[in-house]
């Protein structure tokens, strides 16, 4: 950024981010300045359309349709399968379908079967290929190709003009050929599907076949393995002598359990003897007179002196009744009730000796049954520990066979679908030979040609504008170099004197409004007003700051100012050639401050002009302008005149602009338009400080009318002469 200080008039630098808008605006701006450019590649793409319409050779495109569906061939191959639920096709497996179709053993095919790489109308180059040919052939002489080789330009040909696409999500695809002949086309179409189908019978032909020959050596190998496995669980049961006693029960497990319940039934027995026994050792010990014993009550002897024992109570309590206790015939009857009971007693301990040998019966008897049941025991030990071997062992037989089985059921499926394959492709819609071209389609060439056109224009229109490195506009003025841009200056044209009052002539001009905008501008530059030294500076020569110094100061003049127009570019005099001839300030004048006396009055005699100085040999123009003597002149001149108008030399040549910066008020910094490189004119202004300080804008000189147009938005835009006279 050049530092400076702030103009009144000058702008806000613009924002490096666009909105939408303002690209837009850009946009059309560039479409507009180079609508000619764009218009000439357009035309030139558009023609280029219309002779490949002329030219090229019709194309005509055949469609066939196959679907594929893996239920018909699942039910078809395995009937079983018909009731379970069956496995969709995913989209993987539809892709690599797609794959298959464009591959090259399908294009390899369909040449042998149509051979066409015997067909030189389909194999003969055209296009790009025909002319890379011909060049070929011209470089060297072609040889012959190989068989192989006609062979693999034939797929390659079927491969470029060959489409294949799915159609939306379905498993449904197109197979399109494109050719030059609609009947050869509509062939090979179906020769790609009829070489589908076949390719996939082949292989799952060869997938069958192979699984079936695999299958049957592995089931050799499990009938061998499962046999081993069952003789294996016949031997073992040999060698431990395990039997079965059915029911998937040993027989040593049944002798066990039968032991068991053995020794349940005797313990049984034992207890109900040894109660019996207890019992009747309780009533003799007891001395009970109930003898209440289920064999007491049933035993006729018991039962016999039992009764007798009730009579002779009976009749003992009679005669005590009678007689008296003490009476002999009762002790008599009592001797008798003692010897009955006696009976009775004995009659008891025969009774107990028999429970007394039952008990010991039933006693020995669990222990018999208690030894047998531990041998029984440790033997179904044995047995178990062989057991769990056994069952190790019968559970790999029982492995080995049924995979045996399942590989002998899938070896009988396969051997079927040798015999009967099946595809999950079918062709539901052949190909015809179609009526009409599908290539080229004038309306899509010429649309398409129409819209790369008018991008490659457009492209070329953006290249031009990034690469002119050129001041055109204000907007780049004011962002490239930092400064308000106070007019557009349209280019004038005549002789060189009627240029230098050209705001004279025609005052109503929009040349003499550009310089009303510039006066405007230097008089509000000056933060209090009154006369002021204002000098015009470029970049480099020829860009017309002497041309507007002139008329600047011709208005200043004809608006009633006292205004003086100095020729400062010593080394190229070029107002004072066309304005004074051949007349030039002598150094000496200057010097000795006689230069008062040299002006020279225009021919309406309002605007006084001051010559050149003529430098004597050894003498510096930057020492004259930067002297004492100049200062003092300007100083002199500013207490005479409202507007002291200095043309200086342009700035990157030579110095003596920057050497009178000091003495001058106000510059105004002239650039051409379409001619001044933007970079050149940012280092003349940044080789000054003094100069950036001073400088009020820029003006944008010897803007052309009739270009400009495709620029300005508002000046030059059609319509808007009708301000100007």
């Amino acid at each position: 950024m050049l530092h400076r200080a702030p103009s009144p008039v000058e702008r806000e630098p613009a924002s490096a981010i666009l909105s939408p808008t303002e690209l837009l605006f850009q946009i059309w701006g560039t479409a507009r300045r180079h609508l000619v450019l764009i218009g000439a590649v357009t035309g030139a793409f558009l023609a280029l359309a219309i002779l490949y319409l002329m030219t090229a050779a019709p194309q005509f495109t055949a469609t066939a349709v196959m679907v594929m569906d893996a239920r018909k061939s699942t039910t078809m191959m395995n009937p079983s399968a018909a009731n379970q639920t069956e496995t969709p096709l995913d989209n993987p497996t539809v892709e690599s379908q797609l794959e298959i179709l464009r591959s090259e053993n399908i294009a390899f095919a369909v040449v042998r079967k149509l051979k066409l790489d015997e067909d030189p109308d389909l194999t003969r180059p055209s296009g790009f290929g025909a002319l890379k040919g011909a060049l070929r052939s011209w470089i060297s002489t072609p040889t012959p190709p190989t068989p192989e080789q006609k062979l693999r330009a034939a797929a390659a040909l079927v491969d470029n003009n060959l489409s294949v696409r799915r159609v939306g999500v379905t498993f449904v695809f197109e197979i399109t050929f494109t050719a030059n002949d609609p009947v050869r086309a509509a062939e090979i179409a179906n020769a790609v599907a009829d070489a589908y189908v076949t390719d996939q019978l082949d292989a799952k032909y060869q997938s069958t076949r192979r699984a079936g020959v695999w299958m049957q050596e592995r089931l050799a190998e499990l009938g061998a393995q499962a046999t081993d496995a069952e003789r294996a669980v016949v031997d073992f049961r040999a060698r431990n002598n395990i039997v079965d006693a059915g029911g998937g029960r040993l027989l040593s497990e049944q002798q066990l359990t039968e032991l068991s319940t053995q020794l349940s039934g005797a313990r049984g027995t034992a207890s109900e003897a040894r109660a019996r026994l207890d019992r009747v050792e309780q009533v003799l010990a007891s001395d009970l007179s109930d003898w209440t014993l289920t064999d007491a009550l049933r035993n006729e002897v018991i039962i016999k002196l039992r009764n007798q024992y009730s009579e002779v109570t009976k009749r003992e309590a009679d005669l005590i009744k009678r007689l008296g206790s003490q009476h002999q015939a009762v002790t008599n009857v009592r001797n008798e009730l003692s010897e009955v009971k006696r009976s009775i007693d004995e009659e008891l301990k025969r009774i107990g000796e028999g429970y007394r040998s039952d008990y010991e019966i039933a006693r020995a008897r669990v222990e018999t049954i208690e030894t047998n049941l531990k041998d029984a025991v440790a033997e179904a030990q044995l047995s178990g520990q062989a057991q769990v071997q056994l069952r190790a062992l019968e559970s790999s037989a029982q492995s080995y066979r049924a995979l045996y089985d399942s590989f002998l059921q899938r070896y009988r499926e396969t051997v079927q679908q040798q015999s009967f394959p099946l595809t999950e492709a079918r062709l539901i819609t052949s190909a015809s030979p179609p009526s009409q071209k599908s290539k080229p389609r004038a309306s899509m060439t010429l649309a398409g040609a129409l819209v790369m056109g008018a991008l490659c224009g457009f492209g070329l229109a953006f290249l031009r504008d990034a690469t002119d490195k050129t001041l055109r506009r204000p907007a780049d003025v004011e962002r490239q170099l930092g400064f308000a841009c106070l007019a557009n200056v349209p280019s004038l044209e005549g002789p060189e004197a009627g240029m230098l009052r050209e705001v004279v002539a025609h005052p109503i001009s929009r040349f003499a409004e550009a310089i009303r905008a510039i006066k405007l501008a230097v008089d509000d530059h000056p933060p209090e007003r009154g006369p002021q030294i204002v000098g015009f500076l470029s970049a480099l020569p020829g860009e017309g700051k002497s041309t507007l110094a002139a008329n600047f100061a011709e208005l200043a003049a004809q608006s009633g100012a006292r205004a003086l127009l100095v020729d400062g570019d010593f080394r190229n005099p070029s107002l004072t050639r066309r304005l004074a001839g051949t007349a030039r300030l002598p150094l000496s004048d200057l010097l000795g401050g006689r230069a008062a006396q040299a002006l020279v009055k225009t021919r309406d005699r309002r605007l006084d002009f001051l010559p050149a100085v003529r430098l004597e040999e050894g003498t510096s123009s930057n020492d004259v302008l930067s002297s004492p003597a100049m200062a003092a002149l300007l100083a002199e001149l500013k207490r005479h005149y409202d507007y002291v108008v200095v043309d200086l030399p342009p700035l990157l040549p030579i110095i003596d602009a920057r050497a009178s910066a000091e003495m001058i008020d106000s510059f105004v910094f002239t650039v051409e338009w379409g001619g001044t490189l933007a970079d050149n004119a940012r280092r003349a202004l940044e080789l000054s400080d003094r100069i950036q300080r001073k400088t009020v804008g820029i003006v944008l000189n010897k803007v052309d009318g009739r270009a400009a147009k495709r620029y300005f938005e508002y000046e030059y835009a059609p319509g808007k002469s009708a301000y100007y006279g």
